[in-house]
């Protein structure tokens, strides 16, 4: 199942009723200590949804969510503990909505031009949003 790229403001929407969204971003700076902490760092945390208005479940097993900035390169995935964030998991069945939250290292100065890939299930091709971060 396909579905054309949408800003990053509007939903991706699949001809089998699933849609994928950006419900809301935030913006911090790392503050943890220790091995493999980067404080200081400027992260955008990106909180998303998948709505299964299809008649088959989806196996979120497999989710990957990928952000670019405006020159192609991919951003680096921050798993600091104040981050907050929850990957996508299990199974989501029909007419049920899935909330995860990502947070990528993404400088105040790249934010306007971004693509974000969300390649949810090997049934559906990735949601694609591109746009700015706000």
């Amino acid at each position: 199942m396909t579905a054309d790229p949408a800003d990053t403001d509007e939903p991706v929407e699949y001809g089998d009723d699933v849609s994928v969204r950006i419900d809301d971003v935030s913006f911090a700076a790392e503050t943890s200590q220790g091995p493999g902490s980067f404080p200081g760092r400027e992260y955008a945390r990106l909180t998303l949804s998948i709505e299964n208005g299809s008649s088959d479940p989806i196996d979120l097993g497999t989710s990957v969510l990928t952000v670019l900035d405006a020159s192609g390169a991919a951003a680096v995935r921050v798993y600091a503990a104040e981050a907050d964030t929850v990957d996508f998991a299990g199974a989501l069945a029909p007419g049920d909505t899935a909330t995860a939250s990502y947070a990528f290292a993404i400088p105040a100065d790249a934010r306007d031009e971004v693509t974000v890939v969300v390649d949810f299930d090997g049934e559906h091709t990735s949601a694609v949003f591109r746009g700015g971060l706000d």
